[in-house]
């Protein structure tokens, strides 16, 4: 109950920031507005209601831009990548998939671990039952496991759990994906790993059907 209402108030607390920065960026334009006794009532209306209609079309350029750059692989390429999933979760902060997209950007472009884990708690927080994003979140935060911080891991054995009773096609691909990136972690990682998703409810017996250890 406890870390639910955790999430709950984490959850809040970035769609307020989220407000607060529109309610600020409006109160300024509001202001500009009403200075220009040169235009007319009718065309600071339009004006105001195109502002209003920016955080969405800059989301959507965003995205577009985004979508480009992810075909490109060169280091140049993650540096953008990095920027404009920033400017992206700036507009759309509880998109828990760009949180996590953004924490892979981190890490590629060798930014703090610190940073890298942030994110990643982020899209915990705010995707934590989102199957999509669970398991890429699972294969990733699995391949770090042996520099996550003991709460991560707690998330992370509760995706990776998730994903060992898959609901679609796509999750069930999810759990050969994490069984991959096991496969290349020492057993210390593979044991510890083990015992966090024990901790969920899930049998060992369980655990070794479905992702062979």
């Amino acid at each position: 109950m406890m870390r639910v209402t955790i999430r709950s108030l984490t959850a809040i607390a970035l769609i307020v920031i989220s407000g607060v920065a529109v309610a600020q960026g409006w109160g300024i334009v509001r202001f500009f507005l009403a200075s220009m006794d040169i235009v007319s009532s009718e065309k600071r209306a339009r004006m105001a209601d195109a502002w209003r209609a920016t955080s969405g079309i800059t989301s959507t350029a965003l995205n577009d831009e985004l979508a480009d750059e992810t075909n490109q692989s060169d280091m140049i390429s993650a540096y953008r990548r990095r920027e404009l999933l920033s400017a992206l979760l700036s507009i759309k902060p509880l998109s828990s998939m760009d949180w996590l997209t953004l924490s892979r950007a981190e890490l590629m472009t060798h930014q703090s671990m610190e940073d890298v884990f942030g994110s990643l708690e982020l899209s915990m927080l705010t995707g934590p039952n989102e199957g999509y994003v669970m398991g890429e979140r699972a294969a990733f935060a699995v391949s770090l496991w042996e520099r996550l911080p003991a709460d991560l891991k707690r998330h992370a054995a509760v995706d990776v759990a998730a994903m060992m009773f898959p609901r679609t096609p796509a999750e069930g691909e999810m759990n050969g994906k994490i069984r991959a990136v096991l496969a290349a972690q020492p057993d210390r990682v593979r044991n510890e790993l083990r015992e966090a998703v024990v901790a969920t409810g899930v049998s060992s017996k369980e655990i070794e059907k479905q992702l062979g250890f």
